[in-house]
């Protein structure tokens, strides 16, 4: 986990809540057209929030990584490349976050980060 404050605050393209494993396959093609659009600029960043439950998280790990494998998947299938980093940190009491962001996009916002620091 890292920084919660910088990265629950850090602009991003767009921020999806995800609950219900049932909404993995939509929010996956969501994000896969974006990608699609935005990758050519280097732009693609999303932010992810995943149920937090103090007594159970299993529910977000299963989420996040059916929307994980989906992802991947389906630029495999379009013969994509990915470049792109993840960090996962603590959005507030009732989410975990989970950014997906170009590699190049996160150099710049990492160079910041610590120079904040």
């Amino acid at each position: 986990m890292s920084n919660s404050t910088f990265w629950r605050d850090l602009p991003v393209h767009k921020t999806l809540l995800l609950e219900k494993l049932e909404n993995v396959k939509s929010t996956c093609d969501i994000m896969i057209h974006d990608y699609v659009k935005l990758e050519k600029s280097n732009n693609f960043s999303y932010r992810i929030l995943l149920p937090r439950n103090e007594d159970n998280n299993k529910l977000a790990k299963k989420i996040g990584l059916s929307l994980q494998l989906e992802f991947l998947s389906q630029l495999r299938k379009r013969k994509i490349k990915s470049f792109m980093r993840e960090i996962k940190y603590v959005h507030d009491s009732k989410h975990f976050g989970w950014l997906l962001i170009n590699s190049d996009l996160y150099q710049k916002m990492n160079n910041m980060h610590h120079s904040i620091s």
